[in-house]
């Protein structure tokens, strides 16, 4: 999560509306650590917050290689706040 978080920019053209959410995104990782799949898992409500949150996880990429056995199942919450 820390990774992904490290990643966050908020979008100029939903910080200028006052756009704030809470979307979440859903993604795997293949055994070797790259992105094997990611996708919007809840919506904030405003779709440029919701494509942040995506493209958050895509310059993540790639991970550290999972330990045998571990989870390469994730899902996380990204929290869009104008404070």
């Amino acid at each position: 999560a820390a990774r992904v978080a490290a990643m966050k920019r908020y979008p100029a053209g939903a910080r200028a509306r006052g756009e704030t959410g809470r979307p979440a995104v859903a993604f795997s990782l293949s055994p070797s650590g790259s992105l094997a799949g990611v996708s919007l898992a809840r919506s904030s409500g405003h779709g440029e917050l919701d494509a942040e949150a995506v493209a958050m996880v895509r310059r993540a990429a790639p991970f550290p290689r999972p330990p045998a056995g571990a989870p390469r199942s994730f899902s996380i919450a990204v929290g869009f706040d104008l404070r």
